[in-house]
């Protein structure tokens, strides 16, 4: 169901502005995370559970996809 954990994006440090690739899971799971600039420890937030809300509408849109392709005989592999 989370297809999209191994995904990354660049987050700032807030303290040094240092950038840092975290995963989905990392933001999903709220894990605490070192910043590589300033050393300082950065708890990420998952507000309002986003991540995994942001996840099932993609994945519904993908499966309204393969059902459309699937009317018109198209096979669709994710």
């Amino acid at each position: 169901m989370n297809f999209l954990d191994d995904e990354t994006i660049t987050v700032a440090c807030p303290r040094c502005r240092f950038e840092t690739d975290v995963t989905l899971r990392e933001i999903r799971l709220r894990d605490a995370i070192i910043c590589r600039g300033c050393k300082a420890i950065l708890q990420l937030d998952d507000y309002m559970c986003q991540t995994r809300k942001a996840q099932l509408s993609i994945q519904r849109a993908l499966h309204e996809l393969e059902q459309s392709f699937g009317d018109i005989n198209i096979t669709l592999e994710i």
